[in-house]
């Protein structure tokens, strides 16, 4: 139960790393974002609740009390898969598999046992891990990442941009939504919906 292992009838994984495979979303995306941190003060009608925060702040409390934590946020009527890091800077990848996989266990888990709307995420570290980031996603579907904290440099901007051609490479998305600012991906051809994140948010309520 520590690892959730009960919790898994009924989900299927992927050959390579035993990765849980999501099932395709392709509904509305009119809702309004709320962030995980944020859940108790909202209704959650007509609401999707997003994890593209710092770790911490849901990282412990999701994983081992996912029973817990899945009830007490029901009242949502969409949901993104927790956007665990993956990083660019570890020397063995499997820091970045055991975030893989458990992203993709909540989703799953969301799907398949509590019927939730789920959005799937992807997120990725550096080049060497699109050998396997994009394991468990859904092909045909909306797909869902986090376009913050890629403005600082260059290096980190073309990085993005090559993530982004290469989820449609291997996923073939019918829409990215992208929770972020707007801005131009060369070589892209899948459609895109910028999100509004908590930057934009501030900014336009002048704090």
């Amino acid at each position: 139960m520590y690892e959730n292992m009960h919790l898994m009838d009924g989900m299927t994984f992927t050959s390579r790393h035993h990765i849980p495979q999501l099932l395709p979303y392709n509904g509305t995306v009119d809702f309004e974002l709320v962030a995980y941190s944020d859940w108790k003060k909202n209704s959650g009608t007509n609401q999707a609740l997003h994890f593209f925060l710092d770790d911490y702040r849901f990282r412990n409390q999701l994983w081992y009390n996912l029973e817990q934590t899945s009830y007490s946020i029901r009242k949502f009527d969409y949901y993104f898969t927790p956007d665990y890091s993956m990083w660019i800077d570890i020397p063995t990848e499997f820091y970045n598999i055991e975030s893989l996989f458990r992203t993709r266990f909540a989703g799953a888990y969301w799907q398949q046992t509590c019927g939730y709307d789920v959005i799937p995420t992807a997120s990725w570290g550096s080049r060497d891990t699109f050998q396997y980031c994009f394991e468990g996603l859904p092909e045909n579907s909306i797909i869902a990442v986090c376009g913050t904290g890629h403005h600082h440099c260059s290096a980190a901007e073309r990085l993005f941009h090559y993530a982004l051609r290469e989820l449609e490479y291997q996923k073939n998305p019918t829409l990215i939504l992208v929770y972020g600012e707007e801005e131009k991906v060369p070589g892209l051809s899948t459609p895109i919906k910028f999100l509004p994140c908590f930057i934009q948010k501030r900014l336009r309520n002048g704090r």
